[in-house]
């Protein structure tokens, strides 16, 4: 029973005694009472008798059961409906009814429209044909059997499911399709709700932008009333096309039935009506045969039938007048990227290949799902690419306006950015243009282009950077030239704010330093005077603000002016070396090379942290190693991305560009360069690291490129951090001077070439220098010391002169390594180690303070001369004063020094003055000195000084070599002595290590290291076999540095020659070679050769002491600590040769007889011919000689 009120309207239907009942009730809607009233009225009109009935509930007083033979139940009421089927049971009258309640009936129910199962056939059949792979389901509660099944048979794809009821408002269906529906990426879909609620799907549908190419709409039978969508599909129970609400579709189908009941003749027999029925249905329902309605021009139009089978007989559309069958797994959106190569002008777009950063990043966001459910498709453009052409550009646009999709990836150049906005903007299309650099001033202004936003900073942040440097380096003079462009106009005008009040000053005037846009070779002659100027305000820094390719010709320009390498420090606030690489039009790039070596660069920072690098080595390995801004587009994409999977995720339409823009505006993610937001205020990015680049020369390409050698970051503690020393234009870490010092060279440096006639002249000096020492060395060894020292083989109390002896050992491989190849290159501490810790005048000296060293040097040599004429004559004994006594006590301090550690570099710079192998003409007068290019060779005072100089190392040399082996030999104090034949050698040896440095180094440090090899190798094998000291530890160590200096030299050798030069890895292998080789020593002198020397115990001075603060002190205390004492002494003197000498009865005391004859104190007819006198000279620690000479 149902406790609702039921309204029973009563229609007579007399033909041959039939009677009809028409059952509605409350749950009817009364519109569909009023249309079935008069639907019967018109169809029956005088056959036809009303009668309204009241019914309260559920009984046999509904029906008049011995005068009905047909009722049409239109109650929509279970319980009604379950009422009347049982009253239908008892009296035997035929039912029809429109309910969908159930999908069986009994034998006299029967139904106007086809089962739930018959439904899920035809649309089986449709998806089969459209063989779609995803696809979405939306339908209400009553449908979702439907669905249930579709599940089963469509379970190997991939199918979605979404229900809301039928009175859902608008509103809560574009939230369904915003967020829910469209997030998924999928565009076919299935609607299976009725018909007003299907139209509010549709015009959401189409509202998101889902709705269109690429995408199918399939809807049930009860979901096409309202439709007007070109493209949409549908299948709907046969004959009921044309119904346009619930109302007339349920009126359709009940004419269908009556129409079929109507072709009986026996209709007034209940039992023969049934069975007629029965005949001609399929289980109580008409037999299933559905309709496939395209909507074509706002217009139903049928192209098929599914009768068991889909038979289409007509072209079939999709949305967006497309007939090609809509079966993408995944949602297209588009977007378009500046990428192209046709640019006006130019054939190759030095740009294009920056946005495979781009490219990059939608491999990336396949690679992790980024956007599942759909495909970001890019379009890749040839306009805007390069450059701006008002015409050319707008044509070029206007063909592509549907192509262009959602947003843009605009060129990296600013003022074709701006002609890309104007000429969209002409098109009435305004998408978001992002750039990975543009960063042009003008561009940063949010109003004046709203549609614009870049991942960089405006270029005046780049600017403020450059004045931090300023400071950092303490550059107080500086050259400035900007480009009347937009951009440069702005950064300098920037600078001069930020100069305003400071001490820095701008050297050039300012009508000098605006230079035109697109400068060019042509317009070298207007801007000279203001370069000529340039160069002669001496001042070396200067600051940039022209644009690529034009500052290149200026540079090259300034080259031709005069300007050299050291002469300017560029600095500039754009990336270049990728410019120079990718600028086809350069023909001069030597010149940009040599000016640009050591300039530094500041741009934003990219590949940051270990997610940039991580994508840095997945880009290299698929794009390979050229990644220049490449990060920056792989940003700016990803920027473009991030906004529209935002939008998308919102429920909101990413083709609304107001919509997009302002979703990207409000993003921050971390990109390839760190985090990347958009700054609210402007179109620049927020926040941004920046790194300072230092130009430097790629021996492998021939081509500079860009070291990063620190950053700026204003959320660090520290603003400015440097990674590393910075090597600048020559090579050194010293920082440069703002100005040029006025002791520079008087002349143009590209006029310098190599002087045959200057280089003859040293090389035969050089020669003639090698000839009289090898004579001379063998002439005195043989004549004079050709003496044999015997090895130190007791232990002894050691000397000052023996620790002078063994600092000599490291102070000569300071020495040797210095005149071997350059290792400053990698190894700056040793480089300055050998120059200032070894008196290595020649490397220290350059320009005008030479000459000093020459002067000095010379006064060396004359003071030398004195002291080796004072010494040879004995004057000390002829003239006895104290002026000559006193020169003899000097000579004695004086001359070892001179001609030990002082012999290199006094013979070094000597030599040096020859050095005349550079020039400015071919005349030798026009030969210039390496060491100061301001004095020419050969005349005025270089011309004396040259005849000064060799005069010197005529009298030093041979005087030298003589007197080295003479003051070891005949110092009686030291222990450790040389030998003489290992001095001559050293001494000739040390004479070609110098030659080799003035000649062959200067023009191949590999083939002046090669040499140097093989001189030490066979030194090493001399003093190996000859032993140079008689001391063993002392040869332990000489062979050990030797070997050290062998290993050094190599390794800079190699530098040399390798392509490849990773510093770290030599400075690792020189300190590794050396720490290795002093291991090796400190084992060996522990194992085989013992200490012979010790040093003197200090007396005891506790007693003392004890007496000073008034201590009581006994004297059998003091006397047993003197007796304890010398008793030590004796102990550790006992291995003492003058002990040895008394133990075996010898005297310490042998006559003169006992020395070779060639020592020059006695021999006739000596070097030295004076009066023979008696003079005592001590020759050993434990030997004296007594006689006359």
């Amino acid at each position: 029973m149902i406790g609702r009120l039921a309204f029973l309207f009563s229609f007579y239907f007399t033909q041959a005694q039939l009677f009809i009942e028409v059952l509605y009730s409350n749950y009817t809607d009364m519109s569909l009472t009023a249309q079935m009233s008069a639907f019967l009225k018109q169809t029956l009109t005088d056959q036809i008798e009303l009668k309204e009935t009241l019914v309260l509930n559920c009984s046999e007083s509904i029906v008049r059961l011995d005068e009905t033979q047909i009722v049409i139940d239109l109650t929509f009421s279970l319980p009604l409906v379950n009422c009347i089927k049982d009253l239908a049971n008892q009296a035997h009258f035929v039912v029809i009814s429109s309910n969908t309640y159930t999908e069986s009936y009994n034998d006299w129910q029967f139904s106007t429209h086809y089962p739930n199962q018959d439904h899920y056939n035809a649309l089986s059949n449709l998806i089969e044909f459209l063989n779609w792979d995803k696809f979405i389901v939306v339908s209400n509660i009553e449908a979702q059997n439907t669905y249930g099944e579709l599940e089963k048979k469509f379970s190997n794809k991939n199918l979605n499911f979404f229900n809301f009821d039928d009175d859902e408002s608008e509103d809560y269906v574009d939230r369904l399709v915003g967020k829910i529906i469209k997030p998924t990426g999928i565009k076919n879909i299935v609607i299976l709700n009725e018909g007003k609620s299907a139209e509010k799907l549709v015009k959401s549908l189409k509202k998101k932008n889902v709705f269109g190419l690429e995408c199918g709409i399939i809807l049930g039978s009860k979901s096409l009333w309202s439709i007007k969508e070109d493209g949409v599909l549908a299948y709907v129970e046969s004959e009921l096309e044309n119904s346009v609400d619930s109302y007339s579709y349920e009126i359709l189908a009940l004419t269908k039935f009556i129409k079929l009941i109507l072709e009986f003749p026996g209709i007034n027999d209940s039992l023969e009506l049934k069975q007629f029925l029965e005949d001609n249905t399929e289980n109580h329902h008409l037999k299933s045969k559905f309709s496939v309605i395209n909507i074509k021009n706002s217009q139903k139009t049928k192209v098929g039938d599914i009768y068991h089978e889909l038979a289409l007989n007509g072209t079939i559309i999709f949305p967006g007048n497309s007939t090609v069958i809509p079966n993408s797994p995944t949602t297209n959106i588009t977007i378009s990227v500046a990428d192209g190569v046709t640019n006006p002008g130019y054939t190759n777009s030095s740009y294009s290949v920056i946005k495979t950063g781009a490219k990059y990043a939608l491999s990336y966001i396949k690679e992790i799902n980024f956007l599942d459910g759909f495909e970001i498709l890019m379009h890749h453009t040839d306009c805007g690419a390069e450059v701006y052409s008002p015409s050319f550009s707008y044509n070029c646009f206007s063909k592509l306006k549907s192509q262009l999709g959602v947003g843009f990836l605009t060129t990296p150049a600013a003022p074709t950015c701006i002609g890309n906005i104007i000429s969209l903007r002409r098109l009435g299309i305004s998408i978001p243009h992002i750039s990975e650099n543009a960063p042009a001033p003008a561009l940063t202004d949010k109003v004046a282009y709203p549609e614009f936003m870049r991942v960089i900073k405006d270029s005046r942040y780049n600017t403020g950077v450059l004045f931090s440097l300023l400071a950092v380096f303490n550059w107080k003079n500086i050259i400035v030239f900007y480009e009347n462009s937009t951009g440069p106009i702005s950064c300098y005008e920037y600078l001069l704010k930020m100069i305003n009040n400071t001490s820095i000053n701008i050297g050039n005037d300012p009508s000098e330093r605006l230079i035109k846009i697109n400068y060019r070779h042509t317009d070298y002659e207007q801007y000279k005077p203001a370069m000529v100027n340039a160069i002669n305000s001496r001042i070396r820094i200067f600051i940039i603000f022209i644009n690529a390719p034009s500052e290149f010709y200026f540079i090259e320009d300034f080259y031709d002016t005069g300007l050299r390498r050291g002469d300017a420090i560029l600095l500039f606030y754009l990336r270049k070396a990728y410019a120079i690489i990718t600028e086809p039009d350069l023909t001069q790039v030597k010149k940009l090379m040599e000016l640009m070596y050591g300039s530094i660069v500041v741009d934003n920072q990219d590949w940051v942290g270990s997610y940039g690098q991580r994508l840095k080595e997945e880009y290299i390995k698929n794009y390979g190693s050229d990644i220049i801004y490449r990060c920056f587009s792989f940003d700016a994409a990803m920027l473009l991305l991030n906004g529209i999977k935002y939008t998308i995720d919102q429920g909101e339409n990413v083709e609304d560009p107001a919509i997009l823009n302002a979703n990207l505006r409000a993003l921050r993610f971390v990109g390839c360069s760190g985090i990347v937001s958009v700054d609210p205020g402007s179109n620049q990015r927020s926040t941004s690291i920046m790194s300072i680049f230092i130009l430097k020369w790629n021996a492998t390409t021939n081509l500079l490129y860009e070291f990063s050698a620190g950053k700026y970051d204003l959320g660090s503690v520290q603003l400015i951090q440097f990674y590393e020393n910075l090597i600048w234009y020559d090579n050194t870490t010293d920082t440069p001077s703002d100005t040029i010092p006025y002791d520079e060279c008087p002349f143009d440096k590209g006029l310098e070439e190599y002087s045959k006639k200057g280089a003859g002249i040293l090389y035969c000096i050089s020669f003639f220098i090698v000839i009289v020492t090898a004579g001379t060395t063998f002439y005195i060894w043989k004549w004079w010391w050709n003496v044999e020292i015997p090895m130190l083989t007791t232990r002894s109390l050691i000397k000052f002169e023996d620790y002078i002896a063994m600092v000599m050992i490291f102070i000569y491989f300071l020495q040797y390594l210095a005149m071997g190849p350059d290792i400053g290159e990698y190894d700056s501490y040793s480089n300055n180690l050998t120059s200032y810790a070894i008196i290595n005048f020649h490397w220290l000296t350059q320009g005008k303070i030479f000459w000093i060293y020459v002067e000095l040097v010379i006064g060396a040599v004359g003071l030398w001369l004195y002291f080796s004429i004072h010494m040879i004559l004995r004057l000390d004994t002829k003239f006895v004063n104290f002026f000559s006594a006193y020169s003899k006590t000097l000579a004695t301090i004086i001359m070892p020094f001179l001609g030990n550690a002082c012999f290199l570099p006094i013979v070094s710079v000597l030599i040096s003055v020859f050095q005349c192998d550079q020039s400015i003409g071919d005349g030798l007068t026009q030969s210039f000195v390496r060491n100061d290019c301001n004095e020419f060779c050969y005349k005025n005072y270089h011309l004396h000084l040259a005849f000064i100089s060799l005069a010197a190392l005529v009298i030093y040399l041979p005087l030298a070599i003589y007197f080295r082996p003479f003051w070891d030999n005949s110092n009686d104090d030291a222990n450790i002595k040389p030998r003489s034949l290992f001095l001559m050698v050293k001494s000739l040896l040390q004479v070609c290590i110098i030659v080799l440095n003035k000649t062959v180094k200067v023009y191949s440090q590999s083939l002046h290291g090669a040499c140097y090899i093989l001189l030490f190798s066979g030194f090493l094998l001399f003093c190996i076999k000859k032993k140079p000291y008689n001391y063993d530890r002392c040869n332990l160590w000489s062979i050990i540095s030797y070997c050290a200096i062998i290993w050094s030299v190599s390794l800079s050798s190699l530098f040399w020659i390798l392509p490849v030069k990773i510093y770290s890895i030599w400075v690792a292998l020189e300190y590794i070679g050396w720490g290795s080789m002093i291991a090796f020593g400190l084992y060996f002198q522990q194992k085989l050769y013992p200490s012979l020397l010790y040093s003197e115990e200090a007396p005891d001075i506790t007693l003392f002491f004890r007496f000073s603060l008034g201590s009581k002190v006994l004297a059998s205390e003091i006397n047993q600590a003197n007796r304890e004492r010398s008793d030590r002494k004796n102990y550790m003197s006992s291995g003492n040769e003058k002990t040895k000498l008394k133990e075996n009865n010898q005297s310490d005391v042998i006559s003169i007889s006992n020395l070779p004859e060639n020592i020059f104190f006695h021999r006739p007819g000596s070097l030295f011919n004076q009066e023979q006198e008696n003079y005592p000279l001590e020759i050993s620690s434990t030997r004296k000689l007594i006689g006359h000479y």
